[in-house]
């Protein structure tokens, strides 16, 4: 196993990455795979750092700041990113990731959290920014997006969308969300509906 000293310095270079893999740590290192994974399995062990999923860790422990990281492209939407906008105080159960990518596992458990990934097609993946929470960077949706995105993904219903685009008129670019809600075929015509 390596050292304190080592072990620090390989900490600190991990740092810069929300979400790691072994060949993140055999770089840090400059070592061979093998020896990276040995590492992994020493650091997770002692507790040191935490595995997302298979091949996949982070020292931080806060799900909201892992969960755009873990495949890429992808961004935070639905509900959480709804929470974070402050345009609803309902506070979520999951973290929807949204993605162009395919994924084996659509829903994982990280710090007590369910992180749900939702497959959406290469045109719908617009409407997300990069912000920083927490000191880190995070892909997040947009307002308008993030409401879009429930929708056609089945996670938010209609009369719920009208309530938030109620509460939250300033807030909210009607054009945005007639522009997102153009992307998915009948959406727009719904979303006109409840504008």
């Amino acid at each position: 196993m390596i050292g304190g000293t080592m072990q620090k310095q390989v900490l600190t270079a991990l740092k810069r990455y929300p979400v790691f893999t072994v060949r993140d740590i055999a770089n840090v290192l400059d070592k061979k795979r093998s020896y990276a994974y040995l590492v992994a399995y020493r650091l997770k062990k002692a507790g040191v750092i935490h595995e997302i999923e298979k091949g996949k860790y982070t020292l931080e422990e806060d799900p909201f700041i892992i969960a755009s990281w873990i495949v890429w492209p992808s961004y935070i939407s639905g509900w959480a990113a709804l929470n974070y906008h402050k345009l609803t105080e309902q506070l979520p159960f999951t973290i929807q990731v949204i993605t162009t990518r395919k994924r084996k596992n659509k829903l994982i458990s990280y710090g007590g959290t369910r992180i749900e990934f939702i497959k959406i097609k290469n045109k719908a993946f617009c409407g997300y920014q990069r912000v920083m929470h927490r000191d880190r960077e995070i892909f997040i949706a947009e307002k308008e997006k993030a409401i879009v995105d429930a929708l056609a993904a089945k996670k938010l219903s209609f009369p719920e969308a009208a309530e938030i685009i109620r509460n939250n008129k300033r807030k909210l670019n009607k054009g945005k969300l007639l522009s997102y809600a153009g992307i998915w075929s009948g959406l727009a015509k719904k979303m006109r509906k409840i504008l």
